[in-house]
Parts: C-alpha cells; sequence; structure tokens
C-alpha cells in the first residue's frame, strides 16, 4: 500500500512541476513581451479609473457582472512610428454566466460623437488617440464599460496565424479574385520583402496568415462592409477554433511567439485566466453580431465622408441587450 501511495505522489509531483513550469513559460513570455511595450516611446501607462477610460455612469459596473469585454483593434499601420486607423473594431465578450463567447463588429464607417473632436468615422478615433481614445470613444457612444484592448495590424495578425498553422477558411468562387488582389497588395507593401502565393480555389481550406488576413479585407464583394465584418469575425472564430485544437503542451511556445506582435493593457494574470476561461467555451456557445443593426441607420455623405448615421439609442439599447443577457441566436 505504501509503495503504491508513493507511487501515486510521485506522479502528482510530476504533473505539478510540469504545470507549474507551463505556467511559468507563459508568464515569462507574457513579461518578456510587456517589457518590449515598454521600451516603446509609444507606450503610455494609464490610472485606472472610469474618467481615464471615458466610462458614463449608467454603464453597467462590470465589478457587478461576469460579463467581462475586451476591445480588438485591428490597425491598416504600415510602421511602427504612425497609430493609422482601426481598419477592425471588435468586442469581445466573456459571459461567464451563461458560458458564451460574443464577438461584436463596429463598422469602422459609423459617424459617431468623438471626445474632443468633431463628430467622425469612428475609426478616426484610434488615428486621434490610440486605443485610449478609441475605447472611450466607444464607451461613451453605447454606455459601456471597457477598460482592456489589445490592437495588432495587419502583418502581426499574419504572424499570429502563421504561428498557429494557419485557420481554416470557407472561401466562395466570387471571393477568390478580391483575395488574390489583395495578397498581391500585402505583398507590395512588405518591408520585409516576404510574399505569399494567392489561392487557386475556391472551398474548405486552410489559409496561411496573409491570406486569411486578405480575406478579412475584401470588400468588394457581397453586402460590402457589412460583409466585410462578417469575414473579419469568421477569421476570429476559426483562431479560436485553431487554438483549441492545439497541444496544450505546445501552447506556451505559442504565446511566446504571438504575444510580440499584439499590444495590450492586459495584466499577466488576467491572460491567463481570460485565456482559461474562453479556451473552456463550446463552440456552438459563440455568438457575432454587429453595430449598426440592420434597419437602425441610414447612408449619408458628410463633410465628403460616406458614413452610417446611426440610431444611437436603439443600436445602444439592442447590444446591451447582446452583450448583457443570454444569446440565442446569431444575428446580422
Amino acid at each position: 500500500m505504501k509503495k503504491v501511495l508513493v507511487g501515486v505522489l510521485g506522479v502528482l509531483l510530476v504533473v505539478l512541476i510540469g504545470i507549474g513550469g507551463y505556467i511559468y513559460r507563459i508568464i515569462d513570455a507574457i513579461s518578456e513581451a510587456e517589457q518590449m511595450a515598454r521600451e516603446n516611446p509609444q507606450w503610455e501607462e494609464w490610472e485606472d479609473d472610469s474618467d481615464n477610460f471615458g466610462i458614463p455612469e449608467e454603464a453597467p459596473p462590470e465589478k457587478d457582472t461576469e460579463v467581462i469585454n475586451v476591445l480588438l483593434l485591428g490597425t491598416d499601420r504600415r510602421n511602427p512610428n504612425e497609430n493609422g486607423r482601426s481598419d477592425a473594431i471588435l468586442i469581445a465578450t466573456l459571459d461567464k454566466k451563461n458560458g458564451q463567447l460574443k464577438l461584436t463588429s463596429i463598422m469602422r464607417d459609423l459617424y459617431v460623437s468623438i471626445p474632443g473632436r468633431k463628430n467622425n468615422r469612428i475609426n478616426a478615433a484610434y488615428s486621434f488617440g490610440g486605443p485610449k481614445l478609441a475605447m472611450q470613444t466607444i464607451n461613451q457612444n453605447f454606455n459601456l464599460n471597457i477598460t482592456r484592448y489589445v490592437t495588432v495590424d495587419f502583418f502581426g495578425l499574419e504572424e499570429i496565424i502563421n504561428a498557429m498553422g494557419g485557420v481554416d477558411i470557407d472561401v466562395k468562387e466570387k471571393e477568390v479574385k478580391h483575395l488574390n488582389n489583395i495578397i498581391a497588395q500585402l505583398n507590395d507593401l512588405d518591408k520585409k520583402n516576404r510574399t505569399s502565393p494567392g489561392i487557386t480555389k475556391a472551398g474548405l481550406q486552410t489559409l496561411n496568415g496573409r491570406q486569411a488576413v486578405a480575406y478579412s479585407r475584401i470588400r468588394k464583394v457581397g453586402h460590402g462592409d457589412a460583409e466585410r465584418t462578417e469575414r473579419q469575425r469568421r477569421v476570429l472564430s476559426a483562431m479560436f477554433n485553431k487554438m483549441k485544437s492545439i497541444n496544450p503542451l505546445k501552447l506556451p511556445d505559442l504565446v511566446a511567439s504571438i504575444i510580440p506582435y499584439a499590444d495590450t493593457n492586459i495584466p499577466i494574470s488576467e491572460i491567463i485566466t481570460l485565456g482559461t476561461s474562453v479556451l473552456g467555451v463550446k463552440d456552438k456557445h459563440i455568438y457575432q453580431y454587429r453595430v449598426p443593426a440592420d434597419n437602425t441607420f441610414s447612408s449619408q455623405r458628410i463633410r465628403g465622408m460616406a458614413v452610417y448615421v446611426p440610431d444611437i439609442e436603439k443600436n445602444r439599447e439592442l447590444l446591451h441587450q447582446f452583450l448583457y443577457e443570454k444569446a440565442t441566436l446569431t444575428t446580422n
């Protein structure tokens, strides 16, 4: 009996050492990335208060809920010395109470109030003031409580997807030509002279990083920018599914390889906690939404800009229903 007990304890010790090493490798990777960010002249430490994040008094208090919102910003920045504009704006919501992951796209041409500026397209907020102003703009227009963000430019997203081994996307026949045209544009823009081949057929296939980024940027097919946001959410969902399929023992190395390509203000401990919770969400519990909702906006031209002018009150109400109540279906 004693030998059996010693054997069991030995196995447990090995497992605990393995888990400890696993967690240490993740923490070490994140710490190194945070240090790199602080050495970047654009890094800015934020005070954790509602005024700094632009959180309205009427916004749901996050500390009293089990709903965590993270702002995801995909930028069109060409070099590290410029902000660029937020080419993709999404809110990733972890609803711990209902075990759901919700992805909300905000269309970049949405015409809104930007704190300290004239009304403008919502993607201009990032150009004017980086993730801080983008977060303030979204919080104040939609009465949200977002305090966390992640930003990545399209070359960074490409590297992240490549590190994951690509993503599986079902490409439509009408999308192939446009996807390949965007790949050619990205090849020309790449200052490191890296190139990617185009794709040769439609259908379900594994896209590399550049091909997936090109897919998410297609705009001249289907319903314009609305369908473009669908593709962005599709790529994000495919990345989530790919992460779930990766051997857990390989995750620390994957984390170490992708963190340098993203900027975030989320602390190490939260990254681990949130990541664990997100990977525990079942595929059937992932829901999607788009702002503005159908029939809640008008297309207008203001100061020479083609924009979507929303019924802000209606969109605020519908968005809160999606984020803070149990989702039953994917809309828009």
